[in-house]
């Protein structure tokens, strides 16, 4: 049990207040779309307020929440497991806050509300709202931004606390990125870095909806899905997802513009410091990327021909293209898909899941249990495999790259990802019971736990989920985000407490 004392909560609740300050404003953006499109809502003054209300109404809260909250007063520094407190009780609560505009806007149901917006601040891509085409045409353009949004902030935001927690000695990241040969070292100060990536992050942001509106993109459609390709997050203005620019004459250019982002928000950010600095050859020796690209390939190539021996596709190269598609959009944790994946063989949904189990590099938007972690897993495995045929006297060390791996990082990552998949497989469970067979249960546990949102359901049995199921999903996208470990030391905290009084 973690043992949590009063100045514990105050640490994190003092630094929560700023997290709420921060969060407050970004339901002011989609108020730019409101009064944009005002005129061809027809809306009279008084419901232009009411309109404008359903976003204003989030900000007065959260700015609430951080002026009480500023109030708590400590000295002391924050460490490890405050931050972890801090984060649990920002994401809970900012996604509850952030339920409210769909809900005032009668957009959804409250449950519903919830969970598009654990959707979108997780950036999973998992959705209720069955026809975003309804919203946009009938100029409610402003809501599709604001879920849109918020994957594009949740994004940086998962970036931002990765970095956190990176720039801390003693992590397995930190060793492997910041003191690899004294090569990969990272920005000495934590406030620079992240105004760094928050550079990077817009500049690709702007990159990529240049190039989509050039393909012939609406503008906003543009805007839309560069923010849930770069955050990896999965929201889509079209039921049919990326699938509905395949009847564009650009269709090609435009489904390998939102891999390529795909690709680049999956990247770790401390990468892409040095790749801007013109260091390629860090990129090519990296150990992430040498395992994620290679399970990458591998897989498009066996979902390919699988599609095509089992005649989902009678042309190879339309299967390849399908199959690079959705097997980067399932690694980078992104959920965009040009075609209904329900009708794939099993066998093709499965290269998917171990594909989204893995997911993408450490300090990235991408979700899953990271690849550096898989690459520590699989290293352990062949530690084990060694020690067998070799005398008990016998020296083995773990390594990543030139780096050696302490028994403390061996046990984190393989509790988390032990963690991970008992997770998975109790959500798969639970998903069974109410009614999905056991392909869809486990793909969409997994789905949610990674932050995905790939969705191997037809639509009619998908919004015909019950309370459980999508209460099941939300925790599973909340825990996942977090990567397990947050959610569980805020909850002994509070039990801890609990007991003490």
């Amino acid at each position: 049990m973690i043992s949590a004392k009063i100045e514990d909560f105050k640490i994190a609740l003092r630094d929560l207040s700023e997290i709420c300050r921060a969060a407050s404003f970004v339901f002011l953006v989609p108020i730019i779309f409101t009064l944009y499109y005002a005129g061809d809502y027809g809306y009279s003054l008084i419901s232009l307020t009411a309109r404008m209300s359903a976003f204003i109404i989030p900000t007065i809260i959260l700015y609430l929440f951080h002026f009480v909250l500023k109030r708590i007063k400590s000295d002391r520094e924050a460490r490890t497991r405050h931050i972890m407190i801090t984060v649990s009780l920002a994401w809970i609560i900012i996604t509850l806050v952030g339920s409210l505009p769909f809900i005032l806007t009668r957009t959804l149901s409250p449950l519903d509300a919830v969970f598009e917006s654990v959707s979108g601040w997780t950036t999973t891509g998992l959705t209720m709202i069955r026809n975003p085409e309804f919203l946009a045409q009938n100029y409610e353009r402003d809501i599709l931004f604001y879920r849109s949004f918020t994957q594009w902030v949740g994004g940086i935001g998962i970036v931002v606390l990765a970095l956190f927690v990176f720039m801390r000695r003693g992590t397995i990241a930190m060793d492997y990125y910041a003191f690899e040969k004294g090569e990969q070292r990272i920005k000495p100060r934590l406030k620079s870095t992240i105004m760094e990536t928050w550079k990077i992050y817009i500049v690709y942001t702007i990159a990529c909806i240049v190039l989509l509106s050039i393909c012939g993109v609406e503008l906003f459609d543009s805007i839309n899905h560069t923010f849930t390709a770069i955050a990896t997050g999965g929201f889509s203005t079209y039921s049919d997802s990326a699938g509905h620019f395949n009847e564009y004459p650009n269709s090609l250019l435009i489904h390998i513009i939102l891999m390529v982002f795909m690709l680049i928000g999956s990247i770790s950010f401390l990468i892409h410091f040095r790749l801007l600095e013109g260091n390629y050859k860090e990129f090519i020796r990296n150990v992430e990327a040498k395992y994620f690209f290679s399970i990458l390939i591998l897989s498009i190539l066996m979902i390919s021909i699988i599609l095509f021996v089992n005649g989902n596709e009678k042309n190879f190269i339309n299967s390849l293209r399908k199959s690079m598609f959705h097997s980067i959009s399932a690694a980078t944790c992104t959920g965009l898909s040009i075609e209904d994946i329900d009708n794939w063989p099993d066998s093709s949904k499965s290269i998917l899941m171990l594909l989204m189990y893995i997911g993408g590099f450490y300090g990235s938007t991408a979700g899953g249990i990271k690849v550096l972690r898989f690459v520590l897993m699989v290293n352990v495995i062949s530690h084990c495999i060694k020690r067998l045929s070799l005398p008990r006297s016998a020296v083995l060390r773990i390594k990543i790259g030139e780096k050696q791996v302490e028994g403390e990082d061996i046990i984190y990552a393989s509790a988390l990802s032990m963690v991970y998949i008992l997770i998975s497989v109790i959500g798969a469970l639970i998903l069974m019971d109410i009614g999905f067979n056991g392909t869809q249960s486990m793909f969409l546990s997994l789905s949610a736990m990674g932050n995905v949102g790939l969705n191997p359901v037809p639509s009619e049995q998908w919004f015909a989920i019950g309370p459980v199921g999508k209460i099941t999903l939300i925790f599973l996208m909340l825990v996942g985000r977090l990567e397990i470990f947050p959610i569980l030391v805020l909850v002994s905290s509070i039990i801890y407490r609990g007991r003490r009084f």
